[in-house]
């Protein structure tokens, strides 16, 4: 019989060697391209704020961690059925909180708005009710707020799955309104020539926030308390300030 006092050390480095497993093992993220969140440059590079958040978080806790761009319904499906760790820059919705985990703190905030073409007279003041009739674009998974999704039920929308075709279709006159974020719209435009220029126009539709997101299974809850920890530390020693200047993107606090 071992004694208790030399079982609870064997206990102990059986532990400690579970967790240097843990720690040791690589971890993948996915989501879609996001302008200055999640991006693939030409030589291979991951880049955007979201990458270096995550970067960061793997060198303190001497883990790898891989990257992977994908549509977004399948990143949001890999993540939630724990094939992938982690999802970058989510909008939280009560539909995604059921199947995913999200970190406590968002890290972006997004204006979402209306882009219409320069000179086309469109009347929007915040009231659905105004823009009845128009032909409607908005972006295929994307989550735009409690108010629009109840609101354009009985308007006529048209769904894309990228936003240069949306853009696109509403420069050539084939849409009326185009419901996306500045940051990503700005993105596209500096790439592409359009027919006609769009322009964004007030009031905003809503603000969402973008988080990091984890599979809900119980074995990736220290995965996500070690990130909020870490997090936490970002924003308190002023680092994730730091990085949000440096990626131009609009931070939540």
């Amino acid at each position: 019989m071992i004694p208790s006092k030399a079982f609870a050390q064997v206990i102990l480095l059986a532990l400690s060697s579970l967790c240097l497993t843990a720690q040791a093992k690589d971890l993948l993220a996915v989501g879609a391209s996001f302008s200055q969140i999640f991006e693939l440059q030409p030589n291979g590079e991951y880049t955007g704020l979201g990458v270096d958040i995550l970067n960061r978080f793997a060198q303190q806790q001497s883990v790898n961690i891989h990257y992977q761009i994908t549509p977004w319904r399948r990143a949001i499906s890999m993540v939630e059925r724990g094939q992938a760790d982690i999802l970058i820059g989510p909008y939280d919705t009560p539909e995604r909180e059921a199947n995913l985990a999200f970190a406590t703190k968002a890290f972006y905030r997004d204006n979402m708005v209306f882009y219409a073409r320069v000179g086309n007279e469109i009347v929007w003041n915040g009231d659905y009710a105004s823009i009845k009739g128009q032909r409607i674009g908005k972006m295929q998974g994307w989550s735009y707020g409690p108010t629009f999704n109840e609101q354009t039920k009985s308007l006529n929308i048209n769904e894309f799955v990228d936003i240069k075709s949306g853009i696109e279709r509403l420069s050539r006159g084939d849409l009326d309104l185009l419901a996306t974020n500045s940051r990503n719209t700005n993105a596209v435009l500096a790439q592409i020539k359009i027919p006609k220029a769009i322009t964004p126009i007030m009031p905003i539709i809503d603000v969402r926030d973008g988080f990091m997101a984890f599979p809900k299974q119980a074995k990736f809850d220290p995965l996500r308390t070690r990130f909020d920890s870490f997090f936490e530390e970002m924003i308190q020693n002023g680092t994730f300030t730091t990085l949000g200047q440096k990626y131009r993107v609009t931070l939540p606090y």
